[in-house]
């Protein structure tokens, strides 16, 4: 339901607020005030297309704003047109992409006559709108969760089927990669320490020539880095007879000898334990080749190697059980295809035995609003799909979520005329009463809250007036209804009036709207009757409409 409406700098209007209310609203006003821009406004903030021109003269951009509640819950849709032509949607503020912002707002509201956005004339829509009459929503879950389980059983079973078309080599391939990474078996941070020992190892000679050549120049030769603290140490231990001042020097010294002398007699211990073993040399370049070689094939590292190894072997695993699964999922699908044919012909049933029903009822309606000769079918469609399980009359068809039929509403607005789609029907108010009578068969399963219609009492006027006075009544009250009309049958039975005028301010022209009271109403009706001059006689006439629509 639209609560609100704010508009600026659009076509002629400068600045207009407006709240909408419930039930039955009719808009009247003098020829050129702004009666069907302020429903185009009204149309483009909910999603309708946008020009340039739809900005006023000397404004650098127009903004039009609906605020709706759906179930208690109130929302803002604004969009802001610029005069370069550019559109920017916002949905509470937030800035949205043109195409979700239609998605999100095209079933809150209908529009009927010059600027259409109808729900109902979306094709896509005519099988909820008829499955909704036939009260078939439990059917509709049964079908749809059924659809859901079959058409995830197929993915998978085509999958596991195009596997098995190349099961053997696959299995083989698998196979020769575990044994190739099994056979190495690298452990996690194994390359590390090979690298290192293979460092140490290819640098053994060095190592121990370095070091006897160290351990000479600390301890063995008689040059000795130890010989030489020894020599010093016997000259300071001579000093300190005469200055006592030496000694910490002495021990300080003695400490630095018995360091070299601990770290040559380390040094020779590490040489005679080293192993110049060639062959383990040898090893250890091999597996470490092996390895890296791995790490290329597999993943760049011993982890994603082990990685590999685990995934392998499960998709092996899968593999070796391939035909038991797909026999499995073959069974499976044979039982959901049963059921899912059982829901399909259930919903083919409900929707032949309705749809005739669903016709007569419109074509009553329309009947209703002189429109006698008009006739109204709904077309249950099947596509042929030689690929498909599910079938009709013995022919395989496509099929969907909600089964397989495809509904449309055809119509034929005069005698002689062939039914053509909804959709291609000409605008106008013949199609606005067309609407009408189709919203008020429809009004308990139409999710849209909010009706609205410009062109309804086109080329209508007496008694036909008087049934569309009463219809649009009767469908305001289930239905928020906002109609532009010219007709007093109409605004009589109307539980608020807007009224919109024009007026010309500081050299600029102004649209006014605003509600009307009890006694503005008379007068609003009476110059549906006589004109701009009111006349005693509009007066009358308009008195006994509104309380014959009371009364």
């Amino acid at each position: 339901m639209i609560n609100h409406i704010y508009i600026k700098d659009f076509a002629i209007i400068r600045e207009l607020a407006l709240p909408i209310k419930n039930g039955l609203t009719v808009i009247t006003g003098e020829t050129g005030a702004g009666k069907s821009i302020l429903l185009k406004s009204l149309s483009i903030a909910l999603g309708a297309k946008t020009d340039k021109t739809d900005v006023r003269s000397g404004q650098e951009q127009s903004v039009v704003e609906v605020e709706l509640s759906v179930n208690g819950k109130s929302d803002i849709y604004r969009r802001l047109i610029s005069k370069g032509g550019r559109t920017r949607s916002f949905f509470n503020n937030e800035p949205m992409a043109e195409q979700p912002f239609r998605e999100l707002v095209n079933p809150l509201a209908d529009f009927h006559g010059q600027h259409e956005q109808q729900y109902i004339m979306n094709a896509t829509t005519h099988v909820d709108f008829l499955d909704s009459f036939c009260d078939s929503e439990e059917l509709i879950q049964k079908t749809e969760a059924v659809y859901l389980e079959l058409s995830q059983t197929i993915s998978k079973l085509e999958k596991l089927i195009a596997l098995q078309k190349d099961a053997a080599n696959r299995k083989e391939l698998l196979q020769f990669q575990i044994q190739e990474i099994q056979a190495i078996d690298p452990q996690i941070d194994e390359d590390i320490d090979l690298g290192k020992e293979f460092k140490r190892l290819n640098h053994v000679d060095e190592l121990i020539a370095t070091i006897q050549n160290l351990n000479q120049s600390l301890t063995e030769n008689d040059h000795s880095i130890y010989r030489q603290l020894s020599s010093s140490l016997n000259e300071l231990e001579r000093l300190a007879k005469y200055d006592d001042a030496i000694s910490p020097f002495i021990g300080s010294i003695e400490r630095a000898a018995l360091s070299i002398q601990d770290a040559s007699a380390g040094m020779v211990q590490h040489v005679e334990s080293i192993d110049i073993d060639k062959d383990h040399l040898q090893e250890i370049e091999e597996r470490l080749h092996a390895i890296e070689s791995l790490k290329r094939k597999y993943g760049g590292s011993i982890e994603s190697v082990q990685s590999f190894i685990e995934e392998a072997e499960n998709d092996l695993a899968e593999l070796s059980g391939l035909d038991q699964k797909i026999s499995e999922l073959e069974l499976e699908k044979s039982h959901l295809i049963i059921r899912y044919q059982k829901f399909a012909d259930q919903l083919n049933q409900n929707r032949t035995t309705f749809s005739q029903k669903i016709s007569s009822e419109i074509e009553l309606e329309m009947a209703e609003l002189n429109m006698g000769g008009a006739k109204f079918q709904v077309q249950i469609i099947h596509t042929e799909d030689n690929s498909s399980f599910i079938k009709f009359e013995d022919k395989p068809v496509k099929y969907g979520a909600k089964g397989y039929d495809k509904v449309e509403f055809y119509l034929s607005a005069n005698p002689g005329e062939l039914p053509k789609p909804l959709a291609k029907v000409a605008s106008g108010g013949e199609v606005s009463r067309i609407m009408l009578a189709i919203k008020s068969v429809l009004k308990k399963s139409d999710p849209v809250e909010t009706l609205i219609f410009d062109e309804i009492d086109s080329g209508i006027s007496g008694q036909a007036a008087e049934k569309v006075a009463e219809a649009l009544e009767k469908l305001s009250q289930e239905k928020q209804v906002i109609c532009i009309t010219h007709l007093p049958q109409i605004a009589s039975r109307a539980q608020h009036h807007i009224y919109i005028h024009k007026k010309l301010k500081s050299e600029h022209t102004e649209v006014i709207a605003r509600y009307l009271d009890s006694g503005e109403k008379v007068q609003a009706i009476a110059k549906l009757f006589s004109g701009e001059s009111v006349t005693s006689e509009g007066i009358t006439s308009a008195q006994q409409f509104m309380d014959q629509a009371r009364g």
